[in-house]
């Protein structure tokens, strides 16, 4: 992976784009603001889950994509903001609820509000942030941007839905993986860059062009993330082999249970099917998961998602947005948490 571009490096570089490392700033203060609360300890768990936002990813795939048609001059930049905030403001209430449905403690190495506060009070909380997400995305005025954004939440939902009634259960295909996959993460990653280039005044087809984009990115994207998920709690920041606790069955398993010794997988299936597997069972299933080879070929898949990605963008005039773009696909697939 040596010739993956060091995205945090390039964020760093003094660029053309400065205007939109700028922007990340004021979609971050958007997001402070819109998510405030009259409750002082609630308030802070709060802002520490904002502040502990990452990349910004998703608002920056929709602030880059709305420069890729070249009509800067024509961009509403307080509108293109709320929306990018929206985006983002959407995905932390997932990740509220998430934490809430896996019961995780920690995230990034962080507490959860799921490790301090009650699962009713947590839902409670996710639900005010979709609500300030929805209050976001309509002051642009736009009811097809509007939409859109619905669409991605009601898909979302699915997903959630999905995993829910399919976990402990490890007899799944890889059409019904890659469908989940794309109900918990790709459909933002589509949706951030659809809305962007809506917002920078593109055409249907470049449009189209960059919610396929962002769909294949989102898909490479969610494949490392479930390879990411067996590494140690010391890189992550969280439990590792998480996925398989809650029964939940990734490309790395299902790939096991392909390539595996028949006697592993069966004692890797039993774990998936019930509930309090033991941190030494879990150990050893993480151990045989990643000695079959499973870890790679579940690499290669997210890579040709990711190429696919990038593919795209070929006939597409050069730039710094473009340029950006690209990095951020590099970065996705080389990350390590």
């Amino acid at each position: 992976m040596g010739e993956i571009m060091n995205f945090t490096q390039t964020m760093e570089k003094k660029s053309t784009l400065k205007p939109v490392e700028e922007e990340v700033q004021e979609v971050s203060e958007l997001l402070r603001e819109s998510a405030a609360l009259n409750y002082p300890m609630l308030q802070a768990l709060l802002k520490a889950i904002i502040e502990a936002g990452g990349k910004r990813l998703r608002p920056m795939m929709a602030l880059l994509a709305a420069r890729l048609p070249g009509q800067i001059e024509t961009i509403e930049h307080e509108k293109l903001l709320q929306v990018a905030a929206a985006v983002e403001m959407l995905h932390t209430a997932t990740l509220v609820h998430d934490d809430t449905i896996d019961e995780a403690l920690l995230r990034r190495g962080s507490p959860t509000l799921n490790s301090v506060l009650s699962g009713s009070t947590v839902i409670l909380v996710g639900d005010y942030l979709f609500a300030q997400s929805a209050i976001l995305i309509t002051k642009p005025g736009n009811p097809n941007v509007v939409k859109i954004f619905a669409e991605c939440l009601a898909t979302i939902c699915d997903g959630e839905l999905t995993q829910i009634f399919s976990s402990r259960s490890w007899k799944q295909s890889k059409e019904e993986y890659y469908k989940r996959i794309y109900c918990k993460t790709a459909v933002l990653f589509a949706t951030a860059c659809e809305l962007g280039a809506i917002m920078g005044k593109a055409d249907e087809a470049l449009v189209a062009k960059m919610r396929r984009f962002g769909h294949l990115l989102g898909m490479g994207f969610q494949i490392i993330d479930d390879i990411i998920d067996f590494k140690p709690a010391a890189i992550t920041g969280k439990a590792t082999g998480g996925d398989l606790r809650q029964g939940i069955v990734t490309l790395p398993t299902m790939t096991f249970f392909e390539k595996g010794e028949p006697t592993e997988v069966e004692f890797v299936k039993k774990l998936v099917q019930r509930q309090n597997a033991s941190e030494e069972e879990i150990s050893r299933a993480v151990e045989l998961i990643g000695a079959s080879g499973a870890f790679e070929i579940a690499y290669e898949e997210a890579k040709d998602f990711i190429l696919r990605a990038k593919e795209l963008l070929n006939d597409v005039p050069e730039s710094d947005s473009k340029t950006r773009l690209l990095e951020i696909a590099d970065y996705s697939l080389a990350r390590e948490k």
